[in-house]
């Protein structure tokens, strides 16, 4: 097995996670990195090359890949030089500030040849990938209705609003789990508290043609840590929690149909009743499935599953909600 050798541009908040995966990947070499704190590389072997530049980073002809983890208003500009010089790319979500940045971003991926991908671990985790199994299988019947929230203190962007930089998130696990379906109509409510012209808190009803309909709320101003998505089917429920104990549990039991008695009370659940099926412990780290996923497409020449279809069609629900 050919070993792919890396370079990651942006060694921060999340870049620095790419450095340790790739360091610990078999079959990857990392090969250097660029950031603008020295701090952030303190510790690093020696072996790993720093470089002066992102350019010069992208010039060396020893890279195979590169892993963009920058400020997203960087993104584009970045991602197209990586892949002009014909880097394979792992762009660091979300793809780009704007939707007209991540047109440019597609059609250079489209002209260049190269394996292109942006990072939605939330597509590699391994209990949204057991979720959609049970989706598929039916376990808790038709979705009808999910509940999102992203809630947190910080940190706070200076070049995106709050929705663009985390609903990110539940846009891509919704795209993952239900292909194919589009949207119909979208309604927010956008809360600047801070007068910057972004938002700091978002709420967005969003409704597909498959009959789905999604209400997201988001907010960088929160004291806790929240990310919790509630799916309503019409066998059950499923929560995916990733602080708590169990992050999926899956709870079976249908609704009353027709002119059941049932439905003439609030009390039809009887949660005694329950069937309860709870997710498999994750096996693999969602960056590490990430990466792996990443290689594997540029050694097979598959299309990745976080390609530019997909984050075109997430970005283009990012922008109905902030411009609408």
């Amino acid at each position: 097995m050919a070993v792919l050798r890396f370079g990651v541009i942006g060694v921060g908040y999340f870049g620095k996670h790419y450095v340790r995966v790739l360091q610990e990947m078999e079959g990857a070499e990392l090969v250097g990195v660029f950031t603008q704190s020295e701090k952030e590389i303190e510790g690093l072997s020696s072996q790993i090359r720093r470089y002066a530049s992102a350019d010069d980073l992208m010039a060396d002809l020893l890279i195979d890949c590169v892993v963009i983890a920058t400020p997203v208003s960087t993104h584009a500009d970045m991602a197209i030089a990586a892949l002009e010089r014909g880097k394979h790319v792992l762009l660091e979500k979300p793809i780009a500030g704007s939707l007209k940045d991540a047109e440019r971003i597609a059609q250079t991926v489209r002209a260049s040849g190269r394996t292109f991908m942006i990072g939605h671990q939330y597509c590699y985790n391994d209990y949204i990938r057991q979720l959609k199994k049970e989706i598929e299988n039916k376990t808790i019947g038709q979705i009808t209705y999910i509940f999102a929230q992203h809630l947190y203190a910080g940190p706070v962007r200076l070049d995106i609003g709050c929705f663009w930089e985390t609903a990110t998130h539940e846009l891509a696990i919704i795209d993952y789990l239900f292909p194919g379906i589009k949207p119909k109509a979208v309604t927010s409510q956008i809360l600047d508290m801070t007068c910057c012209g972004r938002d700091d808190a978002t709420t967005a009803l969003i409704s597909f043609d498959n009959g789905l309909m999604a209400t997201i709320v988001t907010s960088w101003f929160a004291p806790q840590k929240v990310r919790r998505m509630l799916f309503t089917g019409t066998n059950g429920m499923a929560v995916f929690d990733e602080k708590e104990k169990d992050p999926l549990v899956l709870t079976t039991y249908p609704y009353p149909a027709g002119e059941s008695p049932e439905l003439h009370t609030s009390h039809f659940f009887n949660m005694n009743d329950f069937e309860r099926v709870v997710g498999q412990g994750v096996q693999t780290e969602p960056l590490r499935n990430q990466v792996m996923h990443f290689m594997e497409c540029i050694r097979e020449q598959k299309i990745p599953l976080t390609d530019i279809g997909h984050a075109l069609r997430v970005t283009g629900l990012l922008d109905m909600v902030v411009s609408g």
